[in-house]
């Protein structure tokens, strides 16, 4: 996801096309369709690419909408999202409702080009307390307003190889819940699993970063610069790099000479692997007679850790039909309305009591993702958060590998990333 470095690009290449008179036109690459003309007619934006069964659900949530309110949809669908939708907002263009990846709001938040819900959601007296904190927080502005409402999200699980397991001499209820006891617990596995690596991982942002801030340090300092080379951020990270470095029971899932996290541990060869909830349906699918479980994270510091990756529903500041966008947005983050989405799509619902009515908190493979989505920590860093990241996972595996330094790593990684940074903001 590629927005903030595209930003003043787009900017001039928007002010050309106003200036040529050719504003008024979608963006390249943009299709309408399933709307109608008239009236009462909302633009709605979201990205291609979804399943066939999110397809399927949000369609039936705008025909639902249509049905209740009698205002219409037209759909907007991006191929290329962050860029088509950027262009669309410049230019004067974009739908009246659209999608945010919770990353993404910092810098649509500076830009000013969404539209705070605060209001109407005070006016209507709108209760988001059943949404799941971490969930509804990942949508709130920096000034305390809400520039959005979640619609569903993905959190982390540790998952398990039970017949791995089992051959180790060890059962589920055998892993332990600490950090320190876990990554002790691995050792012993790899003494009694000749040939299988313990644990799997990806070298990602995304996925350490709860890792790195359990010390209470911050990855991205409150200006907006790279900080990953604070000693406190080190310290927390150094255990899982020297569990790869140097112990050899942690490695990734490219080290093992996989293209993915869920083949190296669909293949067996290894028994833990710190993956979303979306690779239940993949395991299922692709990995039918694999014997496997999910579980909790083990607590860092003693703190239940993990992290949250969400999506929600926000609405242009320059739409000119705000009561009704705010009408679409309410319904379709109603209670009834998330029910139908999250059970069509196969997806994890922002709402408590929609979880609990879907059976999530009690089945046994979703009850670990739906129990971090209370504490989990937002997949959010403030504007320059791709940046960062690009600079981390460009270093950070051959600090898994020895070759260099974690502290040399992050420190590259930091001055590379600010010096990128200070470049934007010339």
């Amino acid at each position: 996801m590629k927005w903030n470095h595209k930003w003043s690009t787009l900017m001039l290449a928007a002010g050309a096309m106003l200036a040529l008179g050719l504003a008024g036109c979608s963006s390249k690459g943009a299709s309408d369709g399933g709307g109608s003309t008239g009236s009462k007619t909302l633009t709605v934006g979201f990205w291609k690419g979804d399943s066939p069964k999110e397809s399927e659900a949000r369609d039936t949530l705008f025909k639902n909408f249509t049905k209740d309110t009698g205002i219409k949809i037209k759909q907007k669908v991006y191929n290329d999202y962050n860029t088509q939708l950027m262009t669309d907002l410049v230019g004067g263009t974009a739908p009246d409702v659209f999608y945010v990846d919770s990353s993404l709001l910092p810098s649509l938040q500076t830009k000013g080009v969404l539209e705070s819900l605060s209001s109407y959601m005070k006016k209507d007296k709108y209760d988001a307390s059943d949404f799941y904190a971490p969930t509804y927080k990942a949508f709130t502005g920096d000034d305390g307003k809400q520039y959005g409402l979640p619609k569903d999200y993905s959190t982390m699980g540790l998952y398990y190889n039970a017949d791995l397991l089992k051959k180790a001499g060890y059962t589920a209820n055998d892993i332990p819940k600490t950090d320190t006891e876990f990554l002790a617990f691995l050792k012993k596995l790899k003494t009694k699993l000749p040939g299988v690596t313990p644990m799997t991982i990806s070298p990602l942002l995304a996925r350490q970063m709860f890792i790195m801030q359990s010390t209470g340090a911050k990855i991205i300092t409150k200006s907006g610069k790279a900080n990953l080379s604070d000693p406190k951020v080190v310290s927390a990270l150094q255990p899982l790099i020297d569990a790869d470095a140097k112990d050899k029971t942690v490695r990734t899932f490219k080290e093992l000479g996989f293209g993915s996290a869920m083949d190296a541990f669909g293949s067996q060869k290894t028994v833990f692997s710190d993956e979303g909830a979306w690779q239940v349906s993949g395991l299922k699918t692709n990995f039918k007679d694999l014997n496997w479980g999910t579980t909790e994270f083990p607590t860092i510091n003693g703190q239940k850790a993990n992290m949250i990756f969400t999506v929600g529903w926000s609405m242009n500041a320059a739409s000119k039909q705000k009561d009704d966008a705010w009408r679409f947005i309410k319904f379709v983050t109603s209670k009834k309305q998330s029910q139908q989405y999250s059970t069509t799509a196969s997806v994890l619902p922002s709402r408590k009591s929609v979880a609990k009515a879907m059976g999530l908190t009690d089945n046994k493979e979703m009850a670990p993702f739906v129990a971090a989505a209370n504490y989990a920590t937002p997949w959010i860093a403030g504007v320059n958060l791709d940046t960062i990241q690009s600079r981390y996972e460009n270093i950070i595996p051959s600090a898994f590998q020895g070759k260099v330094t974690l502290a040399d790593a992050l420190k590259q990684a930091t001055d590379s990333a600010n010096k990128d940074i200070a470049k934007q903001d010339e």
